[in-house]
């Protein structure tokens, strides 16, 4: 985006067209007396943003890579929230009623991909608290100024929920004012990240915390497998959380161009409801979606970069369980389930993960929310059989997880949405981040190599922030 503002800085001859042409398009929609969402795009030469600008304190950023695909939101024009078991049928009923009433206007090649963004919570009985606090259970978010950047083209759609309190010029006023507000903002972050920290190296870190300790871990996962041998499930997902506090403000801006750089197949997400900060390189889909076609990822196993192949133990009792998992949960919603035969690796860095891409159709009139219902959570980040796993996960975890294995992305319309699994992340405030790592127990697991697993699964985050 744009640098600095100054006093001698000229207005773009775009921006002066945008106003005049927003005023036009925008004015006879916010003065029909209607209520409900409107949304007006517009095609714009604005540079992708590789971070949120510095100065806002509320937004939802979305990078993918693989797909040439970057979303940023800013402000809250309308969010729809919910919790307990039928969460997601919830906000699928009430999706379903704001697209009704939705007015959406594009001005040429304007036209939006992404409507709103998803975000949830691991556990449907989650109660935002302490560090999580903001973060919602589930929700569905609009956000005022909404920027996509898909393979070099820019979309800006500015976002209202129309309210009859509230006058047009308000409204038309308070969207250009943020967006000029963002193009002059501070664009001060590397594409490259090359200084993507302020001051904060190892040298600066003064408290590490771990929850529970490596030895009291291991404990647990110990206990899990004597559970299993018990026939009381076959695999359960436990998880650590790292704390590091800083003698100065994390620089979190400065991390994501780092995480692009590093880890450029995964998906780099950062949101902000006002008080944490979320941040994550995510190497998993939940699943990806349009009317004819679903894709999700079964990613389960984990091992060294340097090992060729893991044990084949891993693959039996690890990820194939996921494979199948996902495969029943689409049966009642798509047709023509694939599989490839065996798993592939998936390299990451300094560790591996086994991956098998799963494929379908889905059946007329599904919608992403029911897939979603369905899917989650997955074997991958829960266990199995389900119930049984996320009750001994509640019992035995001495934290709550938060976000960190639920789930992050967009809808659209036409059916298409993309929801990313929250892994390798950390919650930040300020001068403290919380780290989050978990491992797939099943019977055979081996303490030790679990928890070895679990640090290398950090190493992302560590090194985002320690440089």
């Amino acid at each position: 985006m744009a640098g600095k503002a100054n006093k001698l800085q000229p207005v773009p001859v775009w921006l002066g067209r945008l106003r005049r042409e927003l005023r036009q398009l925008a004015m006879p929609a916010l003065s029909t007396g209607q209520t409900g969402p409107l949304s007006v795009s517009f095609e714009v030469p604005v540079a992708e943003s590789v971070a949120p600008p510095a100065h806002v304190s509320r937004w939802l950023y979305l990078h993918q890579p693989d797909s040439q695909h970057r979303l940023l939101g800013l402000g809250m024009a309308h969010s729809i929230t919910a919790q307990g078991e039928q969460r997601f049928q919830q906000l699928d009923a009430a999706y379903r009623q704001m697209q009704g009433n939705w007015t959406r206007i594009s001005q040429g090649r304007g036209r939006a991909g992404a409507r709103v963004f998803i975000g949830f919570a691991f556990d449907p009985d989650f109660q935002p608290q302490e560090d999580w606090q903001g973060f919602d259970n589930a929700g569905l978010y609009l956000p005022q100024l909404l920027f996509e950047w898909k393979k070099g083209r820019c979309v800006l759609t500015f976002n209202c929920y129309r309210d009859r309190a509230v006058s047009p010029e308000i409204i038309i006023r308070d969207w250009l004012a943020r967006l000029r507000s963002v193009l002059y903002a501070d664009a001060s972050v590397s594409e490259t990240g090359a200084s993507r920290v302020s001051e904060t190296g190892a040298s600066r870190v003064f408290l590490k915390k771990e929850l529970p300790t490596a030895a009291s871990w291991q404990d647990g996962v110990s206990e899990a497998v004597s559970a299993m041998e018990n026939r009381q499930f076959d695999k359960v997902v436990l998880t650590r959380r790292l704390q590091l506090k800083f003698a100065d403000e994390i620089s979190h801006r400065q991390m994501l161009p780092y995480l692009a750089q590093h880890y450029p197949g995964c998906t780099q997400l950062s949101v902000s409801f006002g008080r944490g900060i979320l941040l994550a390189a995510t190497p998993e889909k939940l699943f990806d979606m349009s009317a004819e076609h679903l894709h999700c990822d079964a990613l389960a196993g984990t091992y060294p970069a340097h090992q060729r192949w893991p044990d084949a133990r891993m693959e039996r009792h690890e990820h194939a369980p996921v494979v199948q998992a996902i495969r029943d949960a689409l049966q009642p919603l798509c047709t023509d389930i694939r599989t490839e035969q065996s798993a592939r690796p998936l390299a990451l860095r300094s560790l591996s993960h086994l991956y098998t891409p799963v494929r379908a159709v889905p059946r007329s009139g599904v919608r992403p929310l029911q897939v979603l219902d369905e899917l989650h959570p997955t074997p991958a980040v829960g266990g199995l059989p389900r119930q049984a796993a996320l009750t001994w996960i509640r019992e035995h975890e001495c934290y709550p997880r938060g976000w960190y294995t639920g789930a992050f992305g967009w809808l659209g319309d036409h059916q298409n949405a993309s929801l990313s699994v929250i892994l390798r992340c950390a919650l930040i405030q300020e001068k403290t981040a919380q780290l989050y790592a978990g491992a797939g127990i099943t019977r055979v697991s081996d303490p030790g190599q679990e928890l070895r697993e679990t640090g290398l699964k950090l190493e992302p985050m560590l090194n985002a922030l320690l440089g």
